[in-house]
């Protein structure tokens, strides 16, 4: 009779324990795929960032080879006339003022929007790491989130190979102020997933942690968008102008003694340089637009945490922020989409 009740208890528990299994198979099915989208994500945008770069090669040898006062170099100092009857003059000047009627810029050939955009991407899959992890607390309280976490704090430990981004240097004209704000928040930010990636294994400690010092991932995003935007209206966008602005001035210049194809190819890049400088910002808002909904989603989820919520509105929670994770890294695959 005793082993017969043992074997009726086998029974009644083999249900519960196999829906468990059930449930965290589609739960680490679900955390595959979120990193998936993220690292495809990233993907994406290398080809994008490659063709950008391409384009901007091309534009400065254009530029360089179209005036003899112009070297390869970078920066490279042009002036561009500002008056109407202003006469013509060198393209490039190797110091000194510029000639009357003209004004002068300097354009960084070596510049890319990779350098500004690819650790502000790096940075949100790794976000789109931990706010999965936090996802799955909430859905389902005691769940192992080892396996985002982990990710999250590889993530996070490589963005400093960004040395001029986790430094707060990579970008034009920063102050001391905003550059110290940016590194001491990033710091902070890799810091904080290392701590957490030690207690990885244990998931009431990963939840005290992130209602403890989840504010700091708030800090790192906090700046990051309005950078971003910022960045995309000035700076990405006066380099493409002043590449077709020089090279239209260079086509009206030269056109008389310029073949058919030759005159083709030049306008070529004229349209081009135009086309990206409307592009430029375009793009650099979407980046803006992935970063605020990451900061939203991981924010809310620390919040849902936080908070005394039932379990469906936990769940709902859950679901509501990984779609915003969703739309954000949507968001970011879409650079590589011609607009």
């Amino acid at each position: 009779m005793h082993r017969s009740a043992n074997a009726l208890l086998m029974l009644m528990t083999v249900p519960v324990f196999l829906a468990g299994c059930a449930t965290n198979v589609v739960r680490l099915e679900a955390a595959g795929a979120m990193q998936a989208r993220s690292r495809a994500a990233v993907t994406a945008t290398a080809s994008y960032f490659d063709a950008i770069e391409q384009r901007r090669r091309e534009a400065a040898a254009a530029l360089v080879a179209s005036d003899p006062s112009c070297l390869p170099a970078t920066p490279l100092r042009i002036q561009v006339p500002i008056a109407p009857t202003a006469p013509a003059a060198p393209l490039c000047l190797a110091g000194g003022a510029p000639a009357a009627g003209y004004t002068a810029f300097e354009i960084d050939i070596g510049s890319s929007p990779r350098a500004v955009l690819e650790p502000r991407i790096a940075l949100l899959a790794a976000i789109s790491d931990y706010a999965n992890a936090l996802a799955a607390i909430l859905d389902a309280p005691k769940t192992d989130v080892s396996v985002e976490i982990t990710a999250f704090a590889d993530q996070a430990d490589r963005l400093a190979r960004f040395s001029n981004f986790v430094a707060g240097t990579d970008l034009p004209n920063v102050n001391a102020a905003v550059a110290s704000e940016q590194a001491q928040s990033l710091v902070a930010l890799i810091a904080f997933a290392s701590d957490l990636a030690r207690e990885a294994g244990q998931t009431k400690d990963v939840r005290t942690l992130v209602i403890e010092r989840g504010a700091v991932v708030d800090r790192a995003l906090g700046s990051l968008s309005v950078q971003v935007t910022t960045w995309g209206r000035g700076a990405a966008r006066n380099a493409d102008d002043l590449y077709g602005n020089a090279l239209f001035r260079t086509y009206i210049r030269n056109r008389a003694s310029l073949s058919a194809d030759q005159r083709e190819q030049l306008a070529t890049r004229v349209f081009a340089a135009r086309e990206a400088a409307k592009e430029g910002p375009a793009r650099a808002a979407q980046v803006a637009d992935a970063i605020d909904l990451a900061a939203k989603a991981q924010g809310g989820l620390r919040d849902a945490l936080a908070g005394r919520l039932t379990s469906q509105q936990r769940r709902a929670a859950a679901r509501l922020n990984i779609d915003r994770i969703t739309r954000a890294l949507g968001l970011i695959a879409s650079l590589a989409t011609p607009a």
